[in-house]
């Protein structure tokens, strides 16, 4: 039998490149020998980035960047899930993340640099890590795919009664439930205020970014975008969705499930609109589940002009209307390219643990400290776990 080392780089890539292997495996692999290590950095990341999960994954990956940079170009795709603090059930109370203060000042530094100084409060503050997906574009130079998921914008989802959410809060912040009503008909309204802080904004921090003149460095080279899931929380305002088509080497966009302003049909709602003298370069566009305002597909499909592929499901009784428009702005476009499939993404089923029934609880160990966490669970942070 060929000793491995006898074998081409270019098998070997094959090997550890194949879907089977996961982010796990190939940090054993890399842990082996020095030779694994050297093939294992050459492997493309897929990562699946979980909002406010209780193991804290999120943040951990942002420190391990601040160390390890580089680790950011073998990002080749990013898919969003949200793991909001669910009320009624403890397991999923992410606790607080405390940077260190080198850690902070190193912050600080890339938000000024990135433009990104209006959201670094939240980022420093341990609460919310949506925020940190921003930043982490800035790391992602090579990024290809971003699956934005299906957005679920509060901190707490279900929204949480005032005293429920003081007691959240200072469950995960490790401090005792310090608040008492100042009269028979304080709610705690403005105590949880305090705690949590209001959203003024209504639209998530990616977003928010968007109206920059230079696209963050992970959104440079961004082939496919992906908006919605499983979650149909109205959570993208359509008037984004010119930026994100604009985006320079974007090819494929899949917008599923009724973002805000495309298909919610209230008053005052503004009509989805297009800047006038521009066209987006993408070829393939999927509308999932999306009704529009009348001449919203029309200006949608001007703003096309070289699709080879639409496929659009679920999008009301315009669908006549939508081939029409897209045939007659894209010459590249012909009818057996253009298709009304519906396919369900898979269900995440989530263990939330039981129901809270306990007034108070007791204090878990707060692994917010990585070096704690890895002590408990005897894991490293090393450069070789990516």
């Amino acid at each position: 039998m060929a000793s491995i080392y006898s074998l081409p780089t270019e098998i070997l890539l094959q090997v550890f490149t194949d879907e089977a292997i996961t982010n796990t495996d190939l940090a054993r692999c890399a842990s082996t020998c020095k030779l694994f290590n050297d093939i294992t950095s050459q492997c493309k990341i897929n990562y699946i980035f979980e909002v406010d999960n209780p193991s804290h994954s999120a943040w951990k990956l942002i420190q391990h960047l601040l160390l390890y940079p580089k680790t950011g170009e073998r990002f080749q795709s990013i898919t969003v899930t949200w793991h909001r603090r669910v009320p009624r059930h403890p397991k999923t109370w992410a606790l607080q993340w405390n940077w260190k203060k080198g850690e902070e000042e190193e912050l600080d530094r890339l938000c000024k640099e990135w433009d990104l100084w209006d959201m670094s409060g939240d980022i420093c503050a341990g609460w919310n890590s949506e925020a940190l997906i921003p930043l982490l574009l800035c790391f992602t130079t090579k990024l290809e795919s971003l699956d934005y998921g299906g957005t679920v914008l509060p901190i707490m989802y279900p929204s949480p009664t005032a005293r429920e959410g003081i007691r959240i809060h200072e469950y995960c912040s490790g401090q005792g439930y310090r608040w008492q009503p100042k009269s028979d008909h304080d709610d705690g309204f403005d105590w949880f205020d305090e705690c949590w802080g209001t959203r003024d904004k209504g639209v998530s921090w990616f977003y928010s970014v968007l109206n920059r003149k230079t696209p963050l460095p992970g959104l440079s080279h961004l082939r496919k975008f992906t908006h919605g899931g499983c979650i149909n929380d109205n959570h993208w305002p359509g008037e984004y969705l010119s930026q994100i088509m604009l985006l320079p080497r974007l090819e494929e966009v899949v917008v599923v499930s009724k973002p805000s302003r495309i298909g919610n049909f209230r008053p005052n709602t503004p009509k989805l609109k297009f800047p006038t003298g521009k066209t987006s370069s993408i070829r393939k566009l999927k509308l999932i589940d999306c009704s529009f305002f009348e001449g919203e597909v029309e200006s949608l499909a001007k703003f096309t002009g070289s699709l080879t592929s639409l496929n659009h499901a679920l999008c009301g009784f315009r669908r006549k209307e939508i081939v029409d428009w897209f045939l007659r702005a894209n010459s590249s476009l012909t009818q057996d390219r253009i298709a009304s499939i519906f396919t369900p993404r898979p269900k995440y089923e989530e263990d939330l643990g039981p129901v809270d029934k306990d007034k108070y609880y007791k204090f878990r160990y707060d692994y917010s400290d990585t070096d704690a966490y890895n002590e408990s669970v005897g894991s490293s942070s090393s450069e070789e776990e990516w």
